[in-house]
């Protein structure tokens, strides 16, 4: 495995083990005791030792930050934590897919995968029953993934800059997510607002913005949620 990262000049020393440059990018065990968070953002690092893993392990870590990075994939013995993590931040990296074994994660109540390469997630997904906040902005889904509509628990889905073109607002679509608050989905490619949005009333904010939708009209979404919904609500059939 490869690591690249500022002032990473020296190689790996032979037998497996870090070198000090390396080693300086990660946080020490009593960081991580004291926190129970590995913050390991904006370090170029294509991957984590499994020793890194496995330290924090030891120490009950539950956020893992790896923001910014050239992780093309979850790293491979994330699942150590799987048990543990109740945060995961994978933001501006280089992710195309996320693996089955996300359903593992059973704890995670916030995951953000914003800013990478997605244009899909797995069924699995769905078995993050805890899961309360979701953010797949700045992506590439063409439409909002069938597992997000079995997340029970979800509140919070950022979803914006993608190239989404319809919304399912059904009862099989977002209508069956009754604890959903915050849904964002600016700056997508919905030509349509299906009326039956706006019976989503548990909605508290709700941005569309920079669509390619005539209606509502800016006029409507500048007066905000309650009358963007009040206004769907009057278009839905007898």
């Amino acid at each position: 495995m490869t690591f690249v990262g500022d002032g990473l000049n020296s190689p790996r020393k032979q037998g497996g083990g870090m070198d000090c440059s390396e080693d300086s990018l990660f946080p020490d065990k009593y960081h991580m005791r004291n926190t129970r968070v590995l913050n390991v953002s904006m370090a170029n690092i294509t991957g984590l030792p499994m020793e890194v893993l496995e330290t924090a392990r030891q120490e009950l870590v539950n956020v893992v930050n790896l923001d910014g990075n050239l992780l093309i994939e979850l790293p491979q013995d994330l699942h150590m934590l799987s048990e543990l993590l109740t945060e995961l931040v994978l933001s501006r990296n280089q992710i195309s897919y996320v693996p089955t074994n996300i359903s593992q994660y059973s704890k995670l109540a916030v995951l953000n995968l914003s800013c990478n390469l997605l244009c899909e997630l797995p069924m699995e997904l769905a078995g993050l029953q805890l899961l309360r906040e979701l953010d797949i902005s700045h992506n590439r889904f063409e439409l909002l993934p069938r597992c997000i509509y079995e997340l029970q628990s979800l509140g919070k889905l950022v979803a914006n800059d993608n190239r989404i073109k319809d919304i399912d607002a059904s009862d099989q679509g977002l209508g069956a997510m009754i604890n959903l608050h915050t849904l964002i989905l600016n700056n997508n490619d919905i030509q349509m607002v299906p009326p039956l949005l706006g019976n989503l009333t548990n909605i508290k904010q709700l941005e569309l913005w920079g669509n390619t939708f005539r209606l509502p009209r800016h006029q409507v979404l500048a007066m905000g949620t309650l009358a963007v919904l009040a206004y769907l609500r009057t278009r839905i059939p007898a």
